[in-house]
């Protein structure tokens, strides 16, 4: 019986407009009405999370820059991880290129050095305002920063992708996000640590839970269950590690509750 569903932001449950389509709120809806509990798994920080939650009229548990936070639906706090100071300025250092737009995160705010129309771009994506200062990499103290994002064309994404996993491959883990977006994180932080936590939390097992994405950032939670479920948009490398593959989460969540009238019989 599945207990749980997980889902993905971008690309998943959340348009590129930042709005959720009325017929997946209405089946996570459904899926509450049936006793089911729901988690947010994002790259997007808690704050971004609330915002999209405001629009489906309700509250569920969250996972939030790709798992370096995670709270419950009564706002619990139960895991959190952020970069050691010197490892965060030894990665900025490496990464700060014109090639890329980087944004430095703090559990609620994202920074980056300089304004430009990609800034912009990047911004119109945000639920909220990306604060500019030019003497970020002096203040990584201050900021406490939990993820490290570069935002640039695929080839350049791919490439410090392959340079970060050589230089610091003790230090950090990498997840592609999107096609054109690089999410450099703490040392053994995912998605899929994250609902591990979360699972202990609630007592639930691995086998009665479902998970909806379309990133290999998604990939973590999918080896954690025979109930994952990628979107037809995905990569199709995202796609193989997945069971199902769907066109919407409204799609994925209408066989979940089929799955558990099966095995209510």
């Amino acid at each position: 019986m599945i207990k749980l569903i997980v889902s993905d932001l971008d690309g998943t449950l959340l348009q590129e407009d930042n709005t959720v389509k009325p017929q997946d709120a209405k089946a996570l809806n459904q899926a509450l009405q049936e006793g089911l509990q729901i988690s947010i798994a994002t790259g997007r920080m808690d704050t971004e999370i609330k915002e999209v939650l405001k629009s489906i009229g309700q509250k569920f548990h969250r996972i939030s820059q790709n798992g370096a936070f995670a709270s419950t639906i009564d706002e619990r706090s139960i895991f959190s991880r952020t970069f050691a100071t010197d490892i965060a300025e030894k990665i900025y250092s490496t990464v700060l290129n014109p090639k890329f737009v980087t944004i430095v995160c703090s559990y609620d705010t994202n920074f980056t050095h300089e304004h430009n129309e990609y800034v912009e771009d990047v911004q119109k994506r945000m639920f909220h305002p990306i604060i500019i200062d030019p003497e970020l990499n002096s203040k990584f103290n201050e900021i406490n920063p939990s993820k490290i994002t570069l935002i640039g064309f695929e080839n350049d994404i791919l490439d410090m992708f392959e340079k970060l996993s050589m230089e610091f491959k003790n230090e950090v883990d990498l997840f592609i996000s999107e096609t054109h977006v690089l999410d450099i994180m703490p040392k053994e932080i995912s998605k899929g640590n994250a609902v591990h936590k979360l699972l202990d939390d609630l007592s639930v097992k691995p086998s009665e839970i479902a998970c909806i994405g379309d990133s290999f950032n998604d990939i973590p939670m999918f080896k954690l269950t025979p109930f994952s479920f990628a979107m037809a948009t995905a990569h199709d490398d995202v796609k193989k590690e997945a069971k199902f593959v769907v066109e919407s989460v409204a799609e994925a969540v209408k066989m979940i509750l089929k799955e558990n009238s099966k095995q209510r019989v």
